[in-house]
């Protein structure tokens, strides 16, 4: 199982991530975003899954990145022309 780590453009945004992770039996936790990792609202959401793709990408969610070895591996990033619409 990996781990992953979540930023998001709003505090609203992390918080229905959480919802959604909880009631789709995904474990998941919300907390400060890393001090060397960027984050718009500073809450994130910590994942563990087989993959990054929980099935529900929102237009709040910023980055998903993969916690490695070694540090963290951006895994998914939204676009943010894509959020403006």
């Amino acid at each position: 199982m990996n781990h992953f780590i979540a930023t998001f453009f709003s505090q609203y945004g992390a918080v229905q991530f959480l919802k959604l992770a909880k009631k789709n039996h995904i474990p998941c936790r919300l907390a400060p975003v890393p001090r060397f990792l960027s984050s718009s609202c500073g809450t994130c959401a910590h994942f563990s899954g087989d993959g990054w793709d929980t099935g529900f990408v929102m237009k709040d969610l910023e980055i998903i990145y993969k916690v490695t070895d070694t540090g963290y591996e951006v895994i998914f990033q939204t676009d943010e022309s894509s959020r403006m619409q």
